[in-house]
């Protein structure tokens, strides 16, 4: 499948508004561009890219207000930080990543496509309490992990989103026995067994 065909595929599963669907599609030319000098996506994964990669993010709105504030944790090649600015011009996406390349990426992603988002260039750990209402984070970190780098967001109120594979439960248990939280698992529409884990009320256990 060509990547024109994969965009149609993706828009025909999808009900997306002509305004929203021309800035996703400067996200992806910008990607298109950069990802020839950088190891952003690999080629096998290109002819995937609406259908795998926008179509895992897109579903992650169903969960998020038209004025979400939102930081994205590991935003690497923007998905889903790139997708949910492009979708909730009435919000904000902060997208904290570490590497400058990827930085630099995400900066023209969001300068060509006129995206309500910023990037932090650090580590998760070392950056500010940035004002959020939700977290997300796409193939970041196992779930325990996960819940230790979106604490300070989590433990403010935020409501974390997180996309996860077949083995989101393993994830889920291991993350119990530090973390008391409450969640409900939302079987994924990108196919397979993964879900995506609402996860609130987030605690560290003392026991």
């Amino acid at each position: 499948m060509s990547e024109r065909d994969d965009r149609a595929a993706f828009l025909a599963a999808n009900d997306v508004s002509r305004e929203t669907l021309a800035r996703i599609d400067r996200v992806i030319a910008t990607l298109d561009v950069w990802r020839q000098k950088s190891n952003l996506i690999g080629p096998k994964e290109w002819p995937q890219i609406w259908t795998r990669h926008v179509g895992d993010s897109w579903q992650l709105l169903d969960h998020l207000p038209e004025t979400a504030r939102v930081v994205d944790l590991g935003s690497g090649a923007g998905f889903p930080g790139l997708i949910i600015a492009a979708a909730r011009p009435s919000g904000h996406v902060t997208m904290i990543e570490s590497v400058g390349k990827k930085c630099a990426f995400l900066n023209a992603a969001i300068q060509e496509a006129g995206l309500s988002a910023s990037v932090y260039q650090g580590r998760v750990e070392a950056a500010p309490l940035i004002k959020a209402e939700f977290v997300t984070a796409r193939a970041f970190a196992p779930l325990p992990e996960l819940l230790d780098y979106a604490a300070p967001w989590l433990g403010k109120g935020a409501t974390g989103i997180f996309p996860k594979g077949e083995r989101w439960n393993e994830e889920l248990t291991a993350a119990r026995q530090r973390w008391n939280f409450a969640y409900e698992a939302i079987p994924s529409r990108s196919g397979g067994s993964g879900v995506i884990l609402i996860i609130r009320e987030v605690a560290r256990r003392n026991d």
